[in-house]
């Protein structure tokens, strides 16, 4: 079975994550993180997301108030929803492409162990308030790209906040860390963590802003404090509530500026299946293949989001890339 597709791509000069600029609006009405995130889906795009400290630093800018307020962020606790990501934001964490020693990552006598360190370059999990040296990455522009070691003994999340301010973030990726070509025998932190956390608007950003960590560690793992806020009294740090409690919120729209012009390519692509009794009109097949070719536009460095829409002249369907 063979089946005819056309894929619309959209490329730039940059990615989705770095490029697209929101326009954010803080809305003085107390309301449930539910009720806020309807109210900011029927008015606006959706309750605010935030990629980067660009975001973020807009989000403070837009609002005067000093309240607290709802975010996009929820979580979905447990110790099988959590999810690794680099903290560098726009450096996606690929299952296939890891360098985790044998056994790796194993939560050792059952804690959670949900920040990683790197000894002679392989990777294990460790409690993200354990102390180490660590690797800071310094991108001033492409061809300065630099690797510091910091002798200072930190937990991880404080070793983040160390790089953010005196370089650019911890050491986050594959191509970095090939490019650093740092081999320690002791442990080093990473710019890799796993947590719980999920944007409900489907964007994969890794960025976070917490004010401070749950006894869990990166995890908050049995509370029902599940919906984050944002703190403007705090320099906008996050914290995290009770998704009943009524406060403010901020929306957010895709403004109209962007820093880079996007341009569009139409490619067509004839799909084989060799199996015959796969229907590929069978929404769950349909979704995998999705899935399949997200996964190959991530391995080649293109971060996408696909849905299917109907073509108006034709009986079938094709994937659209709604983000880029």
């Amino acid at each position: 079975m063979q089946r005819k597709l056309f894929v619309f791509i959209l490329m730039g000069q940059c990615s989705f994550i770095t490029c697209q600029l929101h326009d954010y609006y803080f809305i003085k009405e107390n309301k449930t993180w539910d009720e806020a995130q309807t109210y900011c889906r029927e008015k606006y795009t959706d309750l605010a997301t935030v990629s980067n400290m660009t975001d973020m630093k807009r989000l403070i800018v837009s609002t005067q108030s000093q309240d607290e307020a709802w975010i996009d962020l929820h979580s979905y606790p447990g110790k099988d929803n959590r999810t690794w990501y680099w903290s560098l934001p726009g450096v996606e964490y690929i299952e296939n492409k890891t360098n985790w020693a044998m056994g790796q990552p194993d939560d050792n006598q059952g804690h959670f162990e949900n920040c990683a360190v790197m000894t002679n370059k392989e990777w294990s999990d460790f409690p993200c308030n354990y102390t180490s040296k660590f690797i800071c990455y310094n991108e001033t522009n492409q061809a300065n790209k630099t690797c510091h070691v910091i002798d200072y003994l930190m937990t991880w999340p404080q070793a983040q906040n160390y790089c953010r301010e005196n370089h650019t973030d911890l050491i986050s990726g594959l191509d970095q860390l090939h490019s650093c070509a740092v081999q320690s025998a002791s442990n080093m932190w990473i710019g890799l963590f796993r947590d719980t956390w999920r944007w409900s608007d489907g964007s994969n950003s890794s960025f976070r802003y917490w004010e401070s960590l749950s006894n869990n560690d990166m995890v908050d793992g049995e509370s029902d404090k599940t919906c984050a806020t944002t703190v403007l009294n705090r320099a906008g740090r996050w914290s995290f509530d009770y998704c009943s409690n009524k406060k403010p919120f901020i929306c957010y729209d895709v403004s109209d500026r962007v820093a880079a012009p996007v341009k569009q390519h139409l490619v067509e692509m004839t799909l084989r299946v060799d199996d015959p009794t796969v229907d590929m009109k069978d929404p769950a097949v349909a979704e995998a293949l999705l899935k399949q070719l997200e996964q190959k536009f991530r391995e080649k460095g293109v971060s996408v989001k696909l849905s299917w829409r109907k073509l108006p002249e034709k009986q079938n369907t094709c994937p659209e890339i709604d983000k880029v």
